[in-house]
């Protein structure tokens, strides 16, 4: 069995996702973060993108098509990208129609080498925002944090290169650190984790999470947390869990309960976990309930909590108090019944929080999962028809390749899946072999990222939307073309060697006499290591004067731990420093 273990990040793009997904420790959860009518991606050189509802630099306007978080596009902050995320929180109070009072707020959060960045709706007429309390960020316009006295936004004695996990849900902003420690900024659900009252003090400032065991102490070496608006989950690296806030369950078979102290949850007998996650359900207009899910290193995926709406898989609507597995009621295109095994991967949507009086059963409790031959299963509500069900506003079991179709740029029922992301009202999915990624539910906003902003639901997946290379899902193969064997026969003019040999005039005509290369390097007991060199917050190499970059240049980003080229992505627009990443095949 894998096992994770702490004080273990990940610099550049992590390979550690989605189908590839291996050791827990070094899982990336959030290449892609999917809200209520929003996505941001992180891609393969790094590049943050970000489109739908009120993802725009002003933090009110859409915008129609992914779009780079830079400088250049509005985002003005300073430092290098490290992370994003993205919460939302709906709430339609009794009585209220599309037309007449209804309050959605997004807002979305990026950490860069100086610190965290946060913009979107600044408060409902209830009184809070989506990630942050209106006490942080009482504007919509991308902008700098301040928490607690610390300019970097972040909590106390944490460096923005010491944050492993970003996690974002409704009235949520939540971190691990490279080194395990699990720190929470919340106004909801009473999940400080540290014993506290949620309450104008206590909703402004960061939580060390510490145990209920004797004497309270910090809940340490966690290497995962995902949660929702009410509670919170986290994975040890002695593959141990822990949850804290309201309505919480630990698997035990006892009933939900409150609790304002990492509690430890029961693992199923045999079972090492890979992943973690969570869904909510809204149970009545002041309360919500909550599931967790629990992925295996063995492939069999566990879940336990409210099932009102199918959300656990098992077939039932029964609320479950210990772990269940979820089950395929019927045959599917020849998948059998039983249990569902063999999974890889799961998406639940924990990103968005829904909350509607007029039609309480309507909530967006639901997951996605993939399994190991790329196949993608989905269950729970399908509000908005967000999972690819036939039917809008209905929940259910298990659906094996939802949302496939027959029609041109859709999902065929042979198709491989290797990424997927469960939002609010939508479903995002890469497959192989298309560059584009794949969108079903709610279009509204731009949330299918393909430059419209018309309002419908679909129930099949198009990929007429958008060209992305989500990091750890590139969907073009590694690509060696074959050398050129005819005509004229070229010398290698340029070679490194440490074996002592060089030129014309050594008996070994090296490197002339290895044949079509630009440069030959070459060595048997030695690596080759080119410049490294540290870079400052405004991302240039510390010590090269600006005068001095050319396009081309190569060397080892110490800081950010990646091999740099300075060089263009715009025909030449700009110039930049960019970390090398993704394999192709230039002509």
């Amino acid at each position: 069995n894998i096992s994770a273990v702490a004080n273990n990040c990940v610099n550049g793009c992590n390979p550690n996702a989605y189908v590839n997904s291996s050791d827990p420790n070094t899982i990336e959860y959030d290449n892609m973060v999917s809200s209520f009518h929003a996505t941001v991606i992180k891609e393969a050189d790094g590049t943050f993108k970000a489109w739908g509802e009120a993802t725009a630099p002003n933090g009110t306007s859409d915008l129609l098509t992914p779009t780079a978080i830079t400088p250049a596009n509005g985002f003005n902050y300073t430092g290098t990208p490290l992370k994003v995320t993205s919460g939302s929180y709906y709430y339609a109070p009794s009585g209220s129609t599309s037309s007449t009072v209804q309050y959605l707020n997004h807002q979305h959060a990026l950490l860069t080498t100086d610190g965290l960045y946060v913009w979107g709706d600044a408060a409902t007429s209830i009184g809070q925002a989506a990630l942050v309390s209106k006490s942080i960020k009482n504007t919509t316009a991308f902008g700098k944090i301040t928490v607690n006295g610390k300019a970097d936004g972040l909590p106390p004695g944490v460096t923005p290169q010491q944050v492993k996990m970003m996690f974002g849900s409704g009235g949520t902003l939540a971190i691990v650190t490279c080194g395990g420690e699990a720190w929470v900024l919340s106004f909801l659900g009473s999940k400080n984790g540290d014993g506290t009252a949620q309450d104008a003090t206590n909703n402004v400032i960061w939580h060390r999470v510490k145990t209920s065991a004797a004497g309270n102490p910090t809940l340490d070496n966690v290497v995962a947390m995902r949660g929702n608006p009410y509670g919170l989950f986290a994975l040890t690296s002695d593959s141990k869990l822990y949850t804290w806030g309201t309505g919480t369950y630990l698997g035990d078979g006892s009933a939900a309960t409150n609790r304002t102290y990492a509690t430890e949850v029961s693992v199923p007998a045999g079972v090492t976990p890979k992943m973690i996650g969570m869904t909510s359900r809204t149970l009545t207009s002041t309360s919500t309930a909550i599931s967790y899910y629990l992925l295996g290193t063995n492939g069999k995926l566990y879940a336990m909590g409210n099932n009102g709406g199918r959300q656990l898989g098992d077939g039932t609507t029964t609320t479950r108090t210990t772990w269940v597995q979820p089950q395929k009621m019927t045959d599917q295109s020849g998948q059998g019944i039983g249990n569902l095994e063999n999974i890889v991967w799961i998406s639940p949507n924990e990103h968005s929080y829904f909350n509607e009086e007029n039609t309480l059963s309507i909530a967006t409790g639901a997951i996605n999962v993939l399994t190991s031959n790329n196949k993608q299963w989905a269950w729970g509500s399908n509000s908005g028809k967000m999972i690819g069900g036939a039917t809008e506003n209905t929940y259910y079991d298990p659906i094996y390749m939802p949302g496939n179709s027959t029609v041109a740029n859709g999902l065929s029922i042979t198709d491989e899946v290797i990424a997927v992301e469960t939002g609010g009202h939508t479903t995002i999915n890469i497959k192989k072999s298309d560059n584009r990624f794949g969108y079903v539910g709610h279009y509204i906003h731009g949330s299918a990222g393909n430059g419209s902003s018309t309002d419908s639901q679909v129930s099949t997946y198009t990929y007429n939307t958008s060209i992305v290379t989500v990091c750890a899902a590139e969907t073009s193969s590694s690509c060696y073309k074959p050398g050129i064997t005819t005509g004229t026969t070229l010398d290698t003019k340029v070679g490194i060697s440490a074996l002592g040999r060089a030129g014309a005039t050594n008996v070994d005509n090296w490197p002339m006499t290895r044949k079509g290369g630009h440069i030959a390097l070459e060595a048997k007991t030695k690596a080759f290591v080119p410049n490294r060199v540290a870079f400052d917050a405004s991302g240039n190499p510390v010590g090269i004067a600006v005068a001095n970059f050319v396009e081309g240049m190569m060397v080892y980003d110490t800081t950010n731990k990646c091999l740099k080229m300075y060089t263009s992505k715009d025909n030449g627009v700009s110039f930049g420093w960019y970390c090398i990443t993704t394999q192709t095949c230039p002509d």
